[in-house]
């Protein structure tokens, strides 16, 4: 270091991969004296700071005759880069007089760790302490953004109102405008943030993108689609987030037109490398709108332009796989990416939680014991959503008992995870254990049910035929939780009555219900009457049916079988000639057994059996 000068300091200190080398660097820039240097002393205080030594930092500072301003806030700012939020305020406690910075510094600190809270009491104690002519900008945009975390809309239109009061926000301040219209958009105000938004002189692009995202966030794609166009025309400029949340927008409502125009649009204002934000939300839009090929173009182009797909890419492709029932290519892709680790790709709890489904769909147990001890081995089991994939892939490949295993391994449960056991316990007509596992769930472990829960619950119970302890249930779900039925409890209420026999009081329930009832309620009629071979319960499903989802041909052959089953063989081969008439396609029924080294697939189709393997 024979050449060393305070600006190459400057940049040595800047460059620190970590604390160690730091020090050998502080230690080199104090014996040539140039730590006297404001900027080097910054560079030095914001080293320590930044890698959360906290007693170094003190020492800095006494030593330090009047440490300025900047010094203290690149403390409080670096400790809070790195997470530390009691050596920051530990910092400021320290500053004989804070200043607007500084409390800018502290406010929007807060609120950037997630802890808005202590963001909003800090802007508290600054109005108490502090004269009007110390808050600023950036200070009203930290608040907001803490009132947006906490949806706490109260309190951010009195902080609207004090910054138009002692001036601090106008109509021209694009930057706080920008917070206003977030702020109230996640209040759950869209009026209020359209009015903000409209109110604001110069739109930036932030301010754009919070409306969109507001959009996007309470599911009003088209609105949103409309503000993107109005954007556009107004000459903005979007930028990687405003496209990121579009093409989600698209995903959202499975529009596949606009979504490639977005493409189009993303590929046009490309510089160099693709964004790999930018590139997994247009391959999760893909998947989701059913377009496999283009999803996996953009996967192959821009990984090859990034020079290697990034973990994100992967796990966007592999759960668009599996949500496409494309097992076999979501496999296939996992393989490759654990044979890709030096790339920089590698398995994560996200991959876990997007491969794990699949394995559970195919009754893919060898898989799915491979990827159990893959996450025993590098600590994934420990996050409750890997769990939660372990839970439901033992469960649905019919493992109960090593699911019970699995429940009682995991450290960290949820709601979801209860659920799964239940419903585990359910598809295996132990209806008894179900409700146990229930039990414990509320009373001793105190974990609240949701909807989901109960329709577990009940579907086990009704495939026990424990009817009394189902209609108990039912009732306990709102009287006691206060949870409101949805389509899917009444469907369960109705095969619960319907299986045990009870076709005369699942129609009355049908009939009673709040709620218009669904395909899902109206075919667990049908699938009831078919058990007790009652022609007329079977008609009235079927009329309902037919207008709910037409294109369907199973209700059609579960009706005709029910005719067939009865002796009136005519009416039985009048609804096949109808289907045939209608043009519905026969859906094909598929199987996968798992065998060491391939999976078999096992397709029927009009009583033939077609076996194909594939290795």
């Amino acid at each position: 270091m024979a050449n060393l000068s305070p600006y190459r300091s400057q940049f040595l200190l800047k460059s620190c991969p970590n604390l160690r080398i730091g020090q050998s660097v502080h230690a080199d820039v104090a014996k040539r004296g140039f730590d006297s240097n404001p900027f080097v002393r910054a560079e030095v205080v914001s080293l320590y700071s930044g890698h959360g030594s906290q007693r170094d930092v003190r020492q800095l500072l006494d030593e330090m005759t009047e440490p300025n301003a900047v010094i203290w806030n690149v403390a409080i700012s670096r400790f809070f880069h790195a997470g530390d939020c009691n050596g920051a305020r530990e910092i400021f406690d320290w500053i004989p007089s804070p200043n607007g910075v500084t409390w800018s510094a502290m406010i929007a600190g807060y609120a950037q760790n997630g802890r808005p809270r202590d963001s909003l009491l800090s802007f508290r104690r600054m109005r108490r302490e502090e004269s009007c002519a110390v808050v600023n900008p950036n200070i009203i945009a930290g608040v907001l953004s803490a009132c947006a975390q906490l949806k706490d809309l109260g309190f951010g239109e009195q902080v609207h109102g004090c910054a138009v009061k002692i001036g601090t926000y106008t109509e021209s301040d694009a930057f706080v405008g920008a917070a206003l219209v977030n702020m109230y958009g996640r209040c759950g105000s869209m009026g209020l943030s359209r009015l903000a938004f409209d109110s604001v002189v110069s739109k930036s692009v932030v301010a754009w993108s919070s409306l969109v995202a507001n959009y996007v966030r309470i599911n009003n794609f088209p609105v949103a689609m409309e503000v993107f166009k109005e954007m556009i025309r107004s000459g903005a400029v979007p930028n990687n987030v405003t496209l990121t949340t579009m093409i989600s927008a698209c995903s959202g409502i499975s529009c596949l037109f606009y979504g490639r125009e977005l493409h189009a649009a993303v590929v046009r204002r490309r510089a160099e490398k693709p964004d790999i934000f930018v590139s997994t939300a247009l391959i999760d839009m893909y998947c989701k709108c059913g377009s496999m090929s283009y999803a996996c173009r953009v996967f192959q182009i821009d990984g090859s332009l990034l020079g290697c797909c990034p973990t994100p890419m992967w796990n966007a492709m592999i759960s668009g796989c599996v949500t496409n029932n494309h097992l076999d290519d979501a496999f296939c892709l996992v393989r490759s990416l654990g044979r890709s680790l030096r790339s920089g790709a590698w398995l994560n709890s996200v991959t876990m939680a997007a491969i794990l489904p699949a394995c559970g769909k195919s009754l893919s147990l060898l898989y799915g014991k491979e990827l159990h001890c893959y996450t025993l081995k590098y600590g994934l089991d420990k996050e409750v959503v890997v769990g939660n994939g372990l839970l439901d892939m033992y469960c649905k490949c019919g493992k109960v008992s090593s699911a019970k295993n699995q429940f009682d391994m995991m450290i960290e449960k949820n709601t979801i995870s209860w659920t799964t056991l239940i419903d585990g316990y359910g598809a295996q007509g132990d209806g008894h254990g179900a409700i146990e596992v229930f039990e414990i769930m509320v009373r001793e472990e105190k974990v609240e049910p949701d909807h989901v829960t109960f329709v577990a619950l009940i579907s086990a119970c009704s495939h026990s035929g424990l009817v009394e302890e189902g209609l108990r249930y039912f009732e306990l779900m709102t009287r006691e939780y206060g949870i409101t039925p949805t389509g899917e409890n009444y469907g369960c209420l109705v095969d619960l009555l319907a299986r045990a026999g009870h076709i005369n009081e699942a129609m009355n329930v049908i009939r009673t219900m709040p709620i218009e009832p669904s395909s899902n309620v109206w075919g667990a009629l049908l699938g009831a009457c078919r058990i007790h071979g009652n022609v007329d319960g079977a008609e009235l499903a079927m009329q309902h049916l037919l207008e709910l989802e037409p294109e369907r041909s199973g209700f059609q052959k579960l009706l005709s079988n029910i005719y067939a089953q009865v002796g009136r063989l005519d009416s039985a081969q009048n609804v096949c000639k109808e289907t045939i008439a209608l043009g519905v396609a026969t859906r094909l029924g598929c199987s996968w057994l798992d065998k060491p080294s391939r999976f078999n697939e096992k397709k029927k189709r009009h009583g033939k059996q077609i076996h194909c393997s594939t290795a």
